[in-house]
């Protein structure tokens, strides 16, 4: 049982105290229960990662596993027992990272070779597709290339966008393809400098 104030275990019963976000909880049957996504997480300090897989493919298995709203769930909460073994869960459990460029693959290439945690790539945040983001360190990557990016109107855009991810508490990262490929110490350099540990 969690509760957001001290509760005495009982003999069948073991409470947890706990701040909950509301999209940590939801209602079954009239029962406020926490949603699956932050009940893996709760169970990621208690499981071995045999044990943490088989409930992650269980609950996808019954349609219960909603990997956004894990996600979701781990940025917040960040630092808890057990979300270093849950991220590596779920790396190994996503399908093969969506790469949509040359830069994205040049970019997965390098941060495995510096063995940095398997990002997420293309997701939606805040309402925008970005390219590379890491929410155990609510950190995006925005790879640009000069063909995308080198016009007035795409500055200004990038811009706004950068805002609405910082208003969200994330950090933006932009890395132009010539300083990846000229550069690729300094760019994981800079990734380590701004993750939240």
């Amino acid at each position: 049982m969690t509760a957001p104030r001290d509760r005495r275990s009982r003999k069948t019963i073991r409470a947890h105290t706990a701040r909950l976000d509301p999209e940590d909880r939801t209602v079954h049957d009239g029962i406020p229960v926490t949603t699956v996504a932050r009940t893996i997480l709760d169970l990621a300090m208690q499981l071995s990662k045999d044990q943490l897989t088989y409930l992650i493919e269980e609950a996808d298995r019954k349609h219960r596993l909603d990997l956004e709203a894990l996600d979701r769930t781990i940025a917040r909460r960040s630092r808890a027992a057990g979300t270093t073994r849950l991220n590596k869960v779920l790396a190994a459990y996503r399908a093969p990272a969506d790469t949509r460029s040359r830069l994205e693959r040049a970019f997965r290439t390098l941060i495995a070779k510096a063995r940095l945690p398997e990002p997420q790539f293309n997701v939606v945040l805040a309402g925008l597709s970005v390219d590379v983001y890491w929410p155990e360190w609510r950190l995006v990557v925005e790879l640009d290339s000069e063909r995308y990016h080198a016009n007035p109107r795409a500055f200004e855009t990038d811009r706004i966008r950068d805002a609405t991810l910082q208003k969200v508490d994330i950090r933006v990262l932009r890395v132009t393809g010539d300083r990846l490929d000229n550069a690729p110490n300094a760019v994981i350099a800079d990734v380590l400098a701004l993750r939240r540990t």
